[in-house]
């Protein structure tokens, strides 16, 4: 009685958490023998750092390419009276073309990475193909350069190692965190912001000292420092270890040769087991050979002198049968001469309309029920209800055609969603406005402010990005579920509109950092946010199909956009504003309907 308070307290907490203990995650977590557990934490947050310091410095190649732009522009002697367009320079094909094999390859690089499995050599080979690129366009800095097919390749290599060294960043981080994975992806995403406000006063200063190519060369080198911290990604260990802790334990269990496992003999202390029916049959002389094991169910007393143990009620009639027939004869001629013979065969002579004879009443129904045929015919013009004896199916025809099923299932299940939509919305908003705000900013601050220097811009750049920054790490300690995401999406991308549209009104530098800070905060805050909605998926194919589908559309986005028309640097602003718009009214509207 006492304990019962307990026990209706202890159903109440677990009434509380049955939700989610029905997680397959943590059933995995509390027993190790089913799987592995991440430790999340140890060495995983050296792996954490390792890919923060990555992402300082390498997506901030879009500002350092944008402060390049503005340097090639001031050494042409631009005219004041000429708006300044995209296309001006060369090298700004560079981070275009960057972007856009990034998006294309990020699908196909995380099956890579997924199938080798091997992590340093897939992040250390994307940041060789990152600096090769960089190098590489180091060529091209001048506003007299016009050498397409150079910026062309760098492009595809820093966006083919951008792509490869971040989708095993982030698959190697749910490898080490489960129950601080949300915080952990939320620390890499906030380091972009970081870059974008170290970076530009690094670069600045080095253009004060050195010509544009230098410049270049200069950060490519200090982009390829990231493979000492590159070289601390590793495979857990903690999975190897359960493994091999796990087949140890199967392993000493079978070559346990004296173990009796799940044995009810009894046992010293409790009371003999009662006589069964074989035993009285048997008489005195087989009662005590059997009295130790008739209640046995499975006993592995040895491998060399193995016995067969069987249930008391099927020995007992194996037992009567024995000296009439064998068990297993298989003489069909003698089969109803004598007792019946369990395990025979012979299906001739038997008259199918005496039931009694055969052992299993379920016969009797058979003549009533309707048949089903095994095979039917699949082409359009055959009869209905048919049966069609066709060609056998490979194993690995049928496999290729259910894969090609559940794929053509998911897909339109995919399309049919919603949330695919808004995933595709906010990530075509996001990255399109991080790319006008790395790249055309700087020379945008420079044309509403000739009088201005690099240097000036640079630290303009970097006040207004240090100011995002102290409400960007707000976004960090909000909580894993957020039940108004759409709203909070929403009204970030109204901070971002009103940022984006008034960096294209105002020339006064004050309000150039509070316009700039504005739209800096939104892109950031919308790219944490923008996990959740990824995260929502079901499983893995959902997820490649999801990120396959969104990065093609916005690739294909920013390709046409970028190539239909040279566009003013307050055109590409303009645009960005109105896609921060679109995405908040999409997101506010959707905010009524309830979603999964």
């Amino acid at each position: 009685m006492e304990n019962q308070p307990n026990g209706n307290s202890s159903q109440a907490e677990r009434g509380e958490s049955r939700v989610e203990d029905l997680h397959l995650d943590r059933i995995v977590a509390s027993q190790p023998e089913i799987g592995p557990t991440p430790p999340d934490g140890g060495y995983g947050w050296l792996i954490v750092v390792s890919a923060v310091i990555y992402h300082v410095t390498v997506p901030a190649l879009l500002s350092m390419y944008g402060i390049i732009i503005l340097k090639a522009i001031r050494e042409e002697g631009h005219e004041d009276t000429e708006p300044l367009k995209i296309w001006d320079v060369d090298i700004a094909l560079v981070p275009v073309i960057a972007v856009v094999i990034r998006l294309l390859l990020e699908s196909w690089c995380r099956a890579v990475v997924k199938i080798f499995n091997m992590p340093r050599f897939m992040a250390l080979a994307g940041l060789c193909l990152t600096v090769a690129g960089v190098l590489l366009s180091s060529h091209s800095t001048d506003a007299a350069s016009n050498d397409h097919i150079v910026n062309i390749f760098s492009g595809i290599f820093i966006g083919a190692g951008c792509a490869l060294t971040g989708q095993q960043t982030e698959v190697i981080i749910t490898h080490y965190f489960r129950e601080k994975l949300t915080m952990a992806q939320r620390i890499v995403r906030m380091a972009p912001s970081v870059g974008n406000c170290l970076v530009p006063i690094l670069v600045g200063f080095l253009c004060k000292q050195h010509t544009g190519d230098v410049v270049v060369m200069v950060y490519g080198a200090i982009v390829m420092q990231n493979c000492v911290f590159l070289a601390s990604y590793s495979r857990p260990i903690y999975i190897e270890r359960v493994i091999r802790h796990t087949y140890n334990m199967l392993r000493d269990a079978v070559e346990d040769e004296d173990e009796v496992i799940f044995s009810n003999q009894s046992r010293p202390g409790q009371a003999n087991a009662p006589q069964t029916v074989e035993s009285i049959a048997s008489g005195p002389s087989q009662s005590n050979a059997q009295e130790e094991d008739a209640t046995d169910v499975v006993v592995f007393n040895s491998r060399k002198n193995a016995k067969e143990i069987l249930d008391p009620s099927v020995q007992y009639r194996e037992n009567r049968t024995a000296s009439n027939q064998p068990r297993f004869s298989s003489d069909f001629s003698s089969m109803f001469e004598g007792p019946p013979n369990r395990f025979s065969s012979d299906f001739g002579t038997l008259d199918v309309t005496n039931y009694t004879r055969v052992g299993y009443q379920e016969l009797e129904n058979i003549d009533r029920q309707n048949p089903q045929p095994l095979y039917r015919e699949t082409t359009m013009n055959a009869p209905q209800g048919s049966v069609v004896f066709a060609a056998e199916v490979s194993p690995g025809t049928a496999r290729r055609t259910a894969s090609m099923k559940k794929n053509f299932i998911t897909i339109t299940n995919m399309l049919l969603d919603i949330n695919f939509y808004l995933y595709a919305l906010l990530h075509l908003c996001t990255t399109f406005s991080i790319l006008i705000l790395g790249v055309v900013f700087p020379p945008l601050i420079w044309e509403q402010n000739p009088s201005m220097n690099i240097w000036s811009v640079s630290t303009l750049i970097a006040v207004a990005h240090g100011s995002a920054l102290c409400f960007i790490m707000l976004c960090v300690v909000l909580p894993k579920s957020i039940n108004e995401k759409a709203r909070l999406c929403a009204a970030f991308c109204v901070c971002g509109a009103i940022g984006f549209y008034g960096i294209t009104l105002s020339s006064n530098k004050s309000l150039l950092v509070v316009w700039c800070m504005l739209a800096s905060f939104s892109t950031a805050a919308s790219s944490i946010l923008q996990q959740p909605l990824y995260n929502s998926t079901l499983n893995e194919f959902d997820t490649t199909a999801t990120l396959t589908a969104s990065n093609a559309k916005v690739a294909i986005f920013i390709m046409v956009w970028s190539l239909l028309h040279n566009y003013e640097y307050k055109t590409c602003f303009l645009t960005a504003s109105l896609l921060q718009i679109v995405t908040a009214c999409m997101f506010f509207a959707l905010s009524f309907r309830r979603r999964r």
